[in-house]
């Protein structure tokens, strides 16, 4: 059996993404396959593409891109007792696995959950890794609590802005970063203030953060960060890494994030969605053939909100 997938056979530039059929996955007694309705695009996907992982051993290729989905249960193994055939899921697959851009996917059913009813498949799809990485940051790593003053980089993208909406409705007041033609779109969110960073350096317009997120890379921004921070305080980094000892010298603590796929995240943030506490935003949605452009569009850094391909018309 075979199935249409984005897949690369070497690693390397967006030329290297190819289009076509590959091996159908079979599950195990405790996985469930998933006809994948629609599947979200995350600049990780053209980091490991890249080569982000390549010396690491976790993947083989041929390698389907993309690590999270929304679709229908297709298949359960004999040991899977959450979910039957038909049942609507959304799930955030570990990045050491095949991906998610085919037509099918095979994952742990302790990392699927019940898509929340009130969202389409490409909304959903949108939803698991941004969102489940905006909540681990501000939780198990930046450990924010209400009353706290956090600043978070980059808070148009996907992940940041689910960070600011879950930072607010922890009771957090949340300063945010993004270019000036997304400040209407971040102060919507929830922000409390806003900071252009093309036009303004934020280390002369904050002090004493409780917490920083930089959902984002580049531009020496995790280090700049540190001056901004109070004593004990926490800088949480997606991408970029700095001298953990730089941090400490000057008591703060500082972590270089890898989010962790939860089914419990995941119901949690399908609570939030159900309860008009988050708002899933659309930049763009491209068909499975044209998973280049989508591609394309993601590594611009452009997008307001998230990129989702739709694999199999709802």
């Amino acid at each position: 059996m075979i199935m249409k997938a984005a897949y690369i056979k070497q690693y390397g530039d967006v030329e290297n993404l190819i289009v076509g059929d590959v091996p159908k996955p079979s599950i195990s007694a405790y996985q469930v396959l998933i006809k994948v309705k629609a599947a979200g695009v995350n600049p990780v996907d053209f980091h490991i593409r890249n080569g982000m992982l390549e010396d690491s051993g976790t993947h083989e290729l041929p390698l389907v891109l993309g690590w999270d989905a929304a679709g229908i249960v297709s298949e359960v193994g004999q040991h899977v007792t959450d979910f039957k055939l038909g049942d609507e899921v959304y799930v955030y697959s570990p990045l050491t696995e095949q991906g998610a851009h085919a037509e099918y996917l095979a994952v742990d059913a302790n990392f699927v959950a019940h898509k929340p009813a009130s969202l389409s498949f490409i909304q959903s799809a949108a939803v698991p890794l941004a969102a489940l990485t905006a909540l681990q940051a501000l939780t198990t790593h930046g450990e924010l609590q209400k009353g706290q003053q956090v600043l978070i980089h980059n808070a148009s993208g996907g992940v940041g802005s689910f960070a600011v909406q879950i930072a607010k409705h922890m009771g957090a007041y949340v300063i945010a970063t993004g270019s000036l033609a997304k400040k209407d779109f971040i102060m919507g969110l929830g922000a409390d203030e806003f900071i252009d960073y093309k036009q303004d350096d934020f280390e002369q317009h904050v002090s004493d953060m409780d917490l920083v997120f930089a959902a984002v890379g580049g531009n020496n921004i995790v280090e700049r960060s540190l001056v901004v921070i109070k004593t004990n305080g926490r800088l949480i980094s997606l991408l970029d890494e700095i001298d953990e000892k730089k941090a400490q010298s000057q008591n703060i603590h500082y972590a270089r994030m890898v989010v962790e796929p939860s089914k419990t995240g995941l119901n949690t943030i399908a609570n939030m969605l159900e309860s008009n506490q988050l708002q899933v935003t659309i930049d763009s949605v491209f068909s499975l053939d044209d998973a280049k452009k989508a591609m394309v569009k993601s590594e611009s850094a452009r997008a307001t909100g998230k990129i989702v391909i739709e694999v199999v018309a709802s």
